[in-house]
């Protein structure tokens, strides 16, 4: 457990409790016969109840927010456009070997002995999914599929270990792709209190604004030299010289 995520919690609970006790010290050397609190101290009580609260909120945002984003790295949205651009490039060029292997999401390897391939979208649904086809120099009766990723992210924290990889499955003579399974992710947002938005002047609730960067996803195929694709879903499959 990261101990720099208690220190300003320990902090600011110091000082509310010296704030605390110094008003109370003052208030009870100050109380008149009529066991009454003058009017300067109850002003100086709720200052300081005031503050405290500020303060307590403060903590309370700081300690929700940090632990909330303990499970994500911090990611850099240059660094993914640069991840993105590579392996669109490799891809293309037929050098995806060349590609670090954190970005392969799972492969596949099918044995076929017919002839044609069908190759559906199940559901007549968008693919987001660059597909590329190398064919082997031989026909070894093989079919081979690699699913590419590079990074993700929302808010530049780094999500990319909860998206699901592309679906695949071959049967038939038909092989069958399918978008990733539907991740739910669900974030909280932490403004400033309305007592210090009104000296900072800082954003209010409803003017947060969220960012998402999708990675560049990729579905690289190694098929038999002879093996005819027949492309029922008119989707964009390239091939790769």
């Amino acid at each position: 457990m990261n101990m720099n995520i208690f220190a300003p919690i320990l902090i600011i609970l110091f000082i509310v409790i010296m704030i605390s006790m110094f008003m109370f010290k003052i208030m009870k050397k100050t109380v008149n016969k009529k066991g009454k609190y003058s009017y300067g101290n109850r002003v100086r009580w709720i200052v300081a109840g005031y503050i405290s609260l500020l303060l307590i909120c403060g903590m309370v945002v700081t300690f929700s927010s940090a632990k909330n984003r303990a499970d994500f790295k911090t990611i850099n949205i240059d660094e993914l456009d640069k991840e993105s651009a590579a392996l669109d490039n490799a891809a293309v060029a037929g050098k995806i070997d060349t590609v670090d292997k954190k970005y392969i999401e799972k492969k596949w390897s099918f044995d076929y002995q017919d002839q044609k391939l069908n190759v559906v979208l199940v559901n007549g649904e968008f693919l987001n999914t660059q597909i590329f086809v190398e064919r082997k120099k031989t026909n070894d009766h093989k079919i081979e599929a690699i699913s590419y990723r590079t990074r993700s992210s929302v808010n530049e924290m780094d999500i990319s270990k909860r998206i699901n990889p592309t679906r695949l499955e071959l049967a038939e003579g038909t092989l069958s792709l399918r978008n990733p399974k539907k991740t739910t992710l669900e974030f909280s947002v932490f403004n400033h209190v309305f007592a210090v938005n009104q000296f900072t002047g800082g954003d209010s609730l409803f003017s947060h604004h969220s960012s998402f960067y999708d990675g560049q996803s990729i579905l690289y195929m190694r098929i038999p030299k002879d093996l005819e694709l027949i492309n029922k879903s008119d989707l964009n499959i390239q091939f790769v010289k």
